[in-house]
């Protein structure tokens, strides 16, 4: 699968999706379920841009050591891959999408809003109006060159609130919260301890001689529905023809080294931490 950004122009005709993502195929599974479920559900066709750490390219050179993933920051590259013209929605790899994306993709702008999301700043889902954002952001090489930009945008950012547009938080439900699956537009199993492809990915990278980017404590989902839903989708995908192996080259000459923040000793920052029994 390839990174290629497919889409610059103003034409709302498809919807422009950039996921974040592991540059070896570390989640592979969370890419096929996402893909597999964003096109099933959709009525609009998707562009889909898989932004990750690449040789060369726009994704390429970027400082990534204190991220918390090995895509945490490249969601603030989106305006510019876009060359600031029209709209994109942001999504990380690990979620399942069960609304229609083209809800969110024709939801109008307020006022000088730069971009839409669930609220307190939470970005793992957003559509960026990447011309507004090119006039509030820095400028690309400042991003890609500092890994502590992540974390200083965030900042700047939560004090300037006309910036922001809350949707509905569905569009960005976490590990599933308190409710019930059929009214989750996108499901995040943002919890990195419990999400639910780890069972297939960490064996599958031990056999090719890997290990995964997450480094701490693994632990079975808090809600078994939300793991059913995943495996439910998971078997749809391959049974559709989509294999995990689309995603990433099994030639150990493709992989890509990269630099992040260690997660050993991670807690989840959701509301909903299964450690805690919420």
């Amino acid at each position: 699968m390839t990174s290629t950004i497919k889409e610059t122009s103003t034409n709302k005709q498809h919807i422009k999706l950039f996921v974040g993502c592991a540059p070896n195929g570390e989640d592979a599974e969370t890419q096929m379920v996402l893909e597999h479920t964003a096109r099933k559900h959709s009525s609009m066709p998707i562009d889909i841009t898989w932004m990750k750490h690449e040789t060369e390219g726009f994704w390429s050179g970027w400082k990534s050591e204190t991220w918390a993933t090995p895509f945490s920051g490249f969601r603030w590259g989106i305006p510019a891959a876009c060359n600031y013209i029209g709209e994109a929605i942001y999504m990380d790899s690990d979620m399942i999408v069960l609304g229609d994306l083209a809800e969110l993709w024709n939801a109008p702008w307020q006022d000088s809003a730069i971009i839409q999301m669930k609220g307190d700043w939470r970005t793992c889902v957003a559509k960026w109006n990447c011309q507004r954002a090119g006039q509030i952001i820095p400028n690309i090489e400042q991003i890609k060159s500092v890994s502590t930009s992540h974390n200083q945008l965030f900042t700047a950012l939560t004090q300037r609130p006309h910036l922001q547009q809350t949707f509905d938080r569905q569009w960005n439900n976490f590990d599933g919260e308190n409710d019930e699956l059929h009214e989750i537009k996108i499901l995040h199993y943002t919890d990195m301890a419990s999400q639910m492809h780890l069972k297939r990915a960490i064996p599958r990278l031990q056999s090719e001689g890997r290990r995964h980017w997450y480094d701490g404590e693994v632990r079975e989902h808090r809600r078994a529905d939300v793991q059913e839903l995943f495996d439910r989708y998971y078997k749809e995908a391959l049974d559709s023809g989509m294999k995990v192996t689309d995603y990433y080259s099994l030639d150990s000459k493709d992989w890509i080294g990269y630099n992040k923040e260690s997660q050993k000793d991670y807690k989840a920052n959701n509301g909903f931490d299964g450690s805690q029994g919420q």
